[in-house]
């Protein structure tokens, strides 16, 4: 590769090479320079973040648009990553995944755009990564055998028999099966269905699975031809590796003789409605016995309101919707939950589509209610614009928003690909990059507008009270859906089978071998094609994060000073004392409540308040802390909580007060809260089913397996309905077990106070004693007590309204500083990268699938999700272990299981979690020490070694192992037959 070694220019017009600067912006807000370039040859687009980060990020993004809810742009998305002309193999992506060091790899399908990110810490790796993307979305080969597997196709649900009933397989067919198990998921595309009902938004771009096997092949091909060129890509990076590089890069591997294309349209306008428009809608409810369907409705109230590009007034939008709809004292929320007519209430701004939908989600309604609700809606809005907007209402929303744009957070995406949704998708819309990136300067001059006190009352006017183009839709649980949607795709499938000449019956046995044939070719690719990270490429020290320690009685303070762009964070650790089992569940509840009522002599509607104002955010969590040097573990709650340097003497005063004066005497609040938090948990069922899976199928293997199952698994599901169903009678023993945990769970002998800043602040602060923390009550109580042993559990399938299962299966592992720990973390990559992907995802049709070695928590699951069967992978699990030991492990399987383990241990942490990552290190005994002995071993480990453990401790303990599965009854009932044909033991099905 030949670097153009030409310095960066700065202004507009230079050029570097072929590429001409078309904007050089400095955003010192976020310490960061953006450069927008043209390549002359191609027009193709390169928008680059510079920022001293050293994940650096790569994004290919297109247009893509679909006319049909076949979900082509979803499929492809899928199929492009499945061999190319450089990398003719069928799975270059997975296989990279093996390959690289990379902290993150993905594609996305958005409403109206495909995109494709990576990131890396390593330069050899981050170029490596792109070259295979490069060829993946330029020139790829989209077979007809790639479209099968991954989009849609027909099977005889007994192999090599046509005289059995014909069934849908496909990877993205179960997926959306598995989205469309969701309420909230058919909601919003009923509702963007109404609000576009004209343009691509109204379309499902990833596919709705009564239509996806309408899709054809030519269909796919023809689709990408359209849309995916290099003159329509957008070329993102973000980093601190050189721009020069990246354009070098690109030039020689994506844009040497291409030929220009024209741009493609701008979406056109949605025509506006002439009047509201009212929908009602069904969805699969599953009720367990004595349930019903009364206040599962779900509803949605939308608004079409500003373009994108006026970027200036849909900030001001946000600004209105956090006012509105921010928090549960917000004028509108309050209005909503306080009528009685619903449990929750939020409001969605997509701000990635070319026109912006304004929704407001109601859950926990009565179908009956929708027009009260509405009328609710309006005259709050309507007394608003009247009034006007309250100043204190503006400046708390203000700041929320500015906070969040500040914060440099990395959660399930790196920083950077946060930064391209704002800014990237903004641009390829035809607006200004920057304009989604600058924070200070554009609410400078909110700031300005919001002092006329009838600009936010013109807007609630124009886009809300005024606006005909408003939708009502309603979605009504229907118990028997779920049955009448499988007998239709029965039906419909029986029809396609009654149609079948003899020879299109064989044509479909003889694509199931073709296909057969075609897994059973994968360990003669020539995957060496693909380039390659080696072993010394990987970075032998583990990371630390220094966490200095000093007493400040009765305070222990522990601080770690990195750049957090001028936020502070604080962590509060109280040690958890003797609890019961009985008191387990109330503990999550409490710490679930902490935020959410009153304290500090605020009742819980200027709590709330107060925090929008002066916080960016406080919560408590549970942390179960296994501790390393015992088989033991140390429990302990933390209330987290992050403010603006300058505001850290509110932050600090919020902590006091949660700690020393929470108000638990508001029973309507808590009832509140409660029924908020079981819809949420109702809600999301089948969102967390694979995690209840876990929960479940891990609790009878050690104590603190159970405690995590009463806090985070079905269990505290079952605890918060019991109580939010029979709250009158329970409220006052409620009361009464929240109020003792409240005396007893925020003092302890010596609390921990966690800050996370940079030294200046963190001075200032120890300067002011940080603002009364270092007064905090402090009492010796009695410590935690060993609790009773788990018992054990049956294998078990639950019922949920979904036709895939979520299912997980757990034995017992070795813990942390066994030698032996890291040779099963490498196991359990070979038994995923060797079997499963293979049998459960490409063959089975699951959306994913895996195997997990928690040496912290000594527990080892199998699992897979959004998977048509339970049986086969259940055999899949059973199969992968054989296969280890009959086969053995080679060079190349071990070296790639190494690179995938150290990717995880060396997962970037943004700023803001680093101290607290190093505090919980520090407490279950994870020293540097042990860290790096853990990664020494890893690295050292030989493939006999590997097989050996597998034999040793995971082999033996299979034929035991506790087996869980979250799916449909039909679902459970037929895998139960399977399961019985094949001698293991049936899943004992059970309600929830």
């Amino acid at each position: 590769m030949t670097t153009l070694q030409q310095p960066l220019p700065t202004s507009t017009g230079k050029s570097l090479g072929n590429f001409h600067l078309d904007r050089f912006v400095p955003l010192n807000e976020i310490n960061t320079e953006l450069r927008l370039l043209t390549h002359q040859p191609t027009g193709a687009q390169v928008l680059h973040l510079y920022n001293d980060d050293p994940e650096n990020l790569f994004c290919l993004s297109f247009r893509t648009l679909p006319t049909t809810s076949n979900g082509v742009p979803h499929i492809l998305e899928h199929t492009v990553l499945c061999g190319s002309k450089k990398y003719p193999i069928r799975d270059p992506f997975f296989s990279m995944t093996r390959r690289s060091l990379n902290t993150f790899m993905n594609a996305l399908t958005g409403s109206d755009f495909t995109c494709y990110p990576a990131a890396s810490q390593v330069g050899k790796d981050f170029y490596n990564l792109l070259e295979v993307y490069l060829d993946a979305v330029f020139a790829p080969q989209l077979t007809r055998i790639s479209f099968l597997q991954e989009g849609h196709r027909v099977e005889f649900t007994q192999a090599n028999d046509p005289s059995s009933p014909l069934m849908f397989k496909g990877i993205v067919f179960n997926e959306m099966k598995g989205v469309m198990a969701s309420p909230e998921s058919r909601l919003w595309y009923a509702t963007m269905a109404g609000v576009f009902p004209d343009i691509t938004y109204g379309i499902v771009s990833g596919g709705d699975p009564k239509e996806i096997p309408n899709l054809t092949h030519d269909e796919l091909i023809d689709f990408h031809k359209t849309f995916y060129h290099p003159s329509r890509c957008i070329f993102f990076f973000y980093g601190n590796m050189p721009l020069t590089d990246h354009l070098s890069f690109i030039e020689q591997h994506a844009l040497q003789g291409v030929t220009k294309k024209p741009p493609l349209p701008s979406i056109p306008k949605q025509p506006r409605l002439g009047a509201p428009t009212r929908t009602r809608k069904p969805y699969p409810l599953y009720l367990s016995e004595g349930e019903d369907g009364r206040d599962k409705a779900f509803i949605s109230l939308s608004w079409l309101t500003c373009h994108i590009l006026d970027q200036e007034e849909l900030l001001a939008l946000l600004v209105l919707s956090t006012v509105l709809m921010d928090h549960d004292a917000s004028p509108l929320k309050r209005a909503l939950l306080e009528s009685g007519l619903c449990q929750q209430a939020d409001a969605v701004i997509d701000e990635e589509l070319s026109e912006i939908p304004f929704v407001l989600v109601l859950k926990g309604c009565n179908e009956d209610d929708a027009s009260r609700l509405e009328n609710i809606v309006f005259t709050t809005l309507k007394k608003l614009a009247a009034e006007g907007v309250p100043n204190e209402l503006v400046d708390a929303a203000l700041h929320q928003l500015e906070f969040h744009r500040t914060e440099i957070a990395r959660g399930r995406y790196p920083y950077g690909l946060s930064l391209f949704m704002r800014s990237a998708l903004l641009q390829q819309h035809g607006g200004d990059a920057e304009n989604g990136l600058l924070i200070h300067s554009l609410f400078h001059q909110l700031r300005e507008d919001c002092k006329d006190k009838n600009f936010l009352p013109s807007l609630l006017q124009k886009h809300f009270i005024n606006n005909k183009h408003f939708v009502r839709t309603l979605l009504y649980p229907d118990t028997a859906l779920a049955e009448e949607e499988q007998e239709r795709e029965k039906e419909k499938l029986q029809k396609v089978k009654s149609a079948l000449s003899s020879e299109e019956k064989q044509a479909i046995v003889d694509q199931e071998t073709e296909l057969k044939r075609w897994y059973a070719a994968q360990g003669n690719e020539e995957i060496d094609l693909l380039p390659n990270m080696a072993l010394e490429d990987i970075p032998e020290e583990s990371r630390d994060y220094p966490l200095d320690k000093e007493s400040c009685a009765p305070l222990t303070l522990f601080f770690h000073n990195c750049f957090t762009n001028k936020i502070v964070y604080c962590a509060l650790a109280f040690d958890l004392p003797a609890l019961s089992m009985e008191q387990l569940p109330y503990v999550r509840l409490f710490s679930y409540l902490l935020d959410e009522v009153g304290c500090g002599g605020r009742n819980y509607i200027d709590n709330l308040k107060y925090i929008q104002k002066h916080i960016g955010g406080v919560s408590a969590h549970l942390e179960i802390n296994d501790q390393l040097s015992s088989n033991d573990f140390s429990p302990f709650l933390t209330i987290q909580g992050k403010a603006l340097s300058h505001k850290a003497d509110k932050l600090c005063s919020l902590l006091v007060d949660m700690t020393t004066s929470l108000d638990l005497s508001n029973v309507e609040r808590i009832r509140e809260v409660l029924v908020q938090h079981y819809s949420d948990l109702q809600q999301s069922l089948q969102t967390n089913a694979l995690s209840y899976a876990t929960h479940l199928a891990t609790s009878s293997l050690s104590t603190s397996a159970m405690v995590a199952n009463q806090w985070y698994g079905i269990e505290y599901y079952t605890f918060i309905r019991d109580i939010v169903e029979h709250f009158d009678t329970k409220k006052e023993g409620l009361i009464t077990s929240l109020s003792a945990l409240n005396k007893s769970l925020l003092t302890c002998e010596s609390p921990h106070l966690i800050v996370t800043c940079d030294a200046e602040d963190y001075k200032q602060m120890s300067k002011e004693n940080f603002f009364g923390l270092t007064n905090l009550p402090h009492t010796k109580k009695p410590s935690w007590k060993p609790l009773p042993p788990p018992s054990s559990i049956p294998s078990q399938g639950r019922v949920i309204s979904s036709e895939v299962s979520f299912t997980a299966q757990a034995f017992p592992s070795l813990p942390y500083t066994h030698p032996d720990a890291p040779l099963l973390s490498l196991a359990a990559r070979i038994f995923c990268n060797e079997t499963l992907h293979t049998r459960i995802r490409e063959q089975g049709g699951a959306y994913g699938s895996g195997a997990v070695n928690r040496p912290l928590s000594n527990d080892f699951y199998f699992y897979a999700f959004r998977d048509p069967n339970i049986c086969s992978s259940l055999q899949a699990f059973q199969d992968a272990v054989n296969e280890l030991i009959e086969k053995g492990v080679t060079a190349k399987q071990l070296k790639e299981a190494k690179l995938e383990v150290i990717q995880k241990l060396d997962t970037p942490i943004s700023p803001g979690s680093r101290g607290m990552t190093a505090y919980c290190w520090m407490r279950d005994g994870r020293s540097k020490a042990l860290r790096q002995q853990f990664r020494s071993k890893l690295l050292q480990a030989t493939a006999e070694e590997v097989s050996t453990a597998v034999k040793k401790h995971i082999a033996p303990k299979m034929d035991a192992a506790t087996s869980v599965a979250f799916a449909g009854k039909k679902l459970l009932e037929r895998e139960n037959i399977a399961l019985c044909g094949k001698t293991r033991h049936e899943l004992a099905i059970k309600n929830i």
